[in-house]
């Protein structure tokens, strides 16, 4: 029998098309299957960057200038919850390392915890590869994410100060030459030129009451010198409603910037309400039985509310008093079941005093302070 010739060139055809489309459907399956494993990799690395992100802002968050910090800013990382491999498994041995710059050196355990403001957080995850091993004999991927925070140091203050301030001659940040733990005045007691022996050479004649324990001789002559008793530290409002505000509330009237002369707002501010919204505030802590600035840190039960951050400035004449950074503040309690420090022991002639606690970081927690003295944690890579 003849076969027709048109007959065999279709069954020729049909054969072609049944093996270019079996070697389509291989290569789309592989194509697929390579997607599969692409998508697998690209929610990996999703998960990993938001573990690592998390953690490196809370160990950032626990930097503070001590060695505990550091110990802290470490256990932040291995208490971190977040997961991989659709939220079902655990990430495997992170590691933080720490620096004072983003350039770095960087380390996992620094020799000094001074000035180190930035945490880097790296970590890596075996992901199984389904697809890929048909091509290639790899059956597991690494997939490795970086996150690294800061404090990064706030230069302006549009709001979240007390109408207070602490004076410092020393210009050397972070603490500007305040020592933790030690009192400082807010607000300086009534000044008095006219009792005996008042002079710049011995500032202490100058007031009507004792200046706070721990404040420094330059201090004492630069207020003495160039605020006399025009100024004694406060720089808000001479509103009661407005004090209240600002004092429980951190109302600030005023946008406050490192380098700026803060002259121009200060006012005399000796108001009767200002000791009573002191000790409100201090009674709003859940920690009121000690002035001891470690142990209060320690109190679990502690929520910041004595905690106070004021700009730290220097006057350098009878017109300008600069601002050189910011400083936070404990507030002082007599214990008890409920304080009324301020109101007991101030009149309009005494001083408000507290206790300096470092540097600020805006999260409401003490900080490394930087260049400033005030910070505000964000990632930075």
């Amino acid at each position: 029998m003849r076969i027709n010739t048109t007959t065999r060139r279709r069954g020729r055809q049909r054969g072609f098309v049944l093996i270019t489309m079996a070697a389509g459907a291989i290569a789309l399956l592989v194509a697929l299957g390579l997607a599969v494993d692409l998508g697998r990799m690209f929610i990996a690395k999703s998960e990993t960057q938001t573990y690592v992100d998390a953690a490196a802002l809370a160990a950032t968050l626990e930097l503070d200038g001590t060695q505990s910090g550091i110990t802290r800013a470490k256990a932040a990382v291995t208490a971190q919850t977040n997961k991989w491999n659709f939220n079902t498994s655990s990430v495997p041995a992170p590691t933080v390392t720490f620096a004072t710059t983003m350039a770095g050196p960087w380390s996992s355990s620094p020799a000094s915890a001074v000035g180190i403001l930035y945490s880097k957080v790296n970590a890596t995850v075996p992901m199984n590869l389904f697809f890929f091993p048909v091509i290639v004999s790899q059956f597991t991927q690494n997939v490795n994410s970086i996150g690294t925070a800061g404090q990064v140091p706030l230069t302006n203050f549009p709001q979240g100060l007390a109408p207070y301030t602490a004076v410092s001659t020393d210009n050397t940040p972070p603490n500007f030459g305040l020592t933790v733990g030690d009192k400082y005045d807010i607000q300086w007691p009534q000044f008095n030129d006219t009792r005996s022996g008042c002079g710049p050479t011995n500032p202490d004649k100058c007031f009507n009451q004792p200046t706070c324990d721990d404040e420094s001789l330059n201090s004492k002559i630069a207020v003495a010198s160039y605020w006399g008793s025009n100024n004694n530290g406060y720089w808000g409002s001479t509103s009661n409603s407005d004090i209240r505000d600002e004092i429980l509330d951190v109302i600030q009237l005023e946008a406050v910037s490192v380098g700026t002369n803060i002259q121009p707002v200060l006012t005399s501010g000796n108001k009767a309400s200002e000791a009573g919204y002191l000790d409100q505030r201090v009674n709003e802590d859940n920690s009121i039985t000690t002035n001891d600035l470690t142990t209060y840190l320690a109190d679990s039960n502690h929520n910041n509310r004595r905690l106070l951050p004021v700009p730290i400035v220097d006057p350098t004449t009878t017109t300008n008093t600069t601002v050189i950074g910011y400083g936070l503040f404990m507030l002082i309690t007599n214990g008890g079941s409920s304080s009324n420090f301020y109101v007991k022991q101030t009149n309009g002639n005494d001083p408000f005093c507290a206790i300096y606690a470092g540097p600020y970081d805006i999260a409401g927690r003490i900080g490394a302070g930087g260049s400033t003295g005030a910070t505000v944690v964000h990632l930075v890579q």
